[in-house]
């Protein structure tokens, strides 16, 4: 069967692998949707993945095959995403009662447990790890399934939020994750959200989905958040650009004893002022991953029509333009962010 592989910066390189057998414990899924995330596409301009695995992350498919030792409620035919197992209850992190951020969640988040295929979801098929797969619901569809993920991503950023009814919310980045940030921020009780992106496309965008302005970095955004409330700032600001200027942007829009939540990743090193923090007393909390908590809560919101995810995509490529489509990304960012990828496209 064909899977796409990284196989150094900027090469893409389709190949014939061997069919996936269902070892114990696992299933083998055929793949119906996979998105192309930022995190694919850093990969892509680096060369660098923590796992061939990583490279096609966000997918859904059909189980055509169940191997031994599985949980019982699983069976051929089931429509499922890709996400994570509940916590295992056994690492470190479980013991010492943070299972949010189990060590084998993120091990298959991130493809390096033992169970990972050698390629990711770019591909007919793939073998994974049986307590991963979840079902997607009825009525939610293979394309809108595919955004699971990254809607699990936000979802958690705003449950680590803890937004308050009424709060004023700013989104760095309209990116897939910001995009979803802003829907959710406004679900979960912000009565104003303001959305920060360089592409007047994605910031348009942003205004569709319910924010009430978008802006690029710069005094603008200031002026809008003085009229807002009290005042003095955004109650919450999440930093889902990934970039290291990005972080002083937040920092600098937050209002004193409010928090910044860092979503997006960056390698580069970003410097802010520990005088900032300090004075205006400023919460910043990380925001990794998701959990299965968060996985159900998307999936559910999705199913009642009120993640809007459809908005975000308009292009399937096959394999024989998915070398061209990372070209094409990286030359300059669509108007709508996410690009999915379907084997027989």
């Amino acid at each position: 069967m064909k899977a796409a592989v990284l196989r150094k910066a900027r090469m893409v390189e389709i190949v014939d692998v061997d069919e996936p057998r269902a070892a114990a414990g696992s299933v083998v899924v055929a793949i119906e949707r996979c998105g192309i995330g930022g995190p694919d596409l850093v990969a892509w301009r680096t060369g660098e993945l923590p796992a061939p695995a990583w490279f096609g992350h966000e997918w859904v498919g059909r189980v055509v095959e169940i191997g031994p030792a599985c949980p019982p409620e699983r069976f051929e035919g089931e429509r499922v995403v890709g996400a994570v197992p509940p916590p295992c209850g056994r690492c470190r992190r479980c013991v010492a009662g943070i299972g949010s951020i189990c060590e084998l969640g993120l091990s298959i988040i991130v493809g390096t447990d033992r169970l990972a295929a050698d390629h990711g979801a770019f591909a007919e098929r793939i073998r994974v790890d049986a307590r991963r797969v979840h079902r997607l619901p009825e009525g939610v569809d293979e394309s809108d399934g595919a955004l699971a993920e990254p809607a699990a991503v936000a979802a958690h950023a705003v449950r680590r939020a803890q937004p308050s009814l009424g709060d004023t919310v700013v989104v760095i980045g309209a990116g897939t994750v910001g995009l979803l940030v802003a829907e959710l921020a406004r679900l979960a009780g912000a009565s104003r959200v303001a959305a920060v992106d360089l592409e007047p496309e994605r910031q348009e965008l942003a205004c569709s989905l319910g924010a009430d302005a978008a802006f690029t970095p710069g005094r603008d955004l200031g002026k809008w958040l003085a009229g807002q409330g009290h005042g003095l700032g955004a109650d919450v600001v999440f930093e889902c650009a990934g970039a290291s200027d990005a972080l002083a942007t937040a920092v600098g829009a937050v209002r004193p004893g409010g928090s910044v939540i860092l979503v997006g990743f960056t390698p580069e090193t970003a410097t802010i002022s520990a005088q900032q923090l300090l004075h205006r007393e400023i919460t910043v909390r990380g925001s990794l991953g998701y959990s299965i908590t968060d996985v159900h809560r998307a999936l559910d919101l999705m199913a009642d029509e009120r993640y809007r995810v459809s908005a975000l995509y308009d292009r399937l490529v096959g394999f024989g333009k998915l070398a061209e489509e990372f070209e094409r990304l990286d030359r300059r960012r669509p108007a709508r962010p996410k690009v999915l990828f379907q084997p027989g496209a």
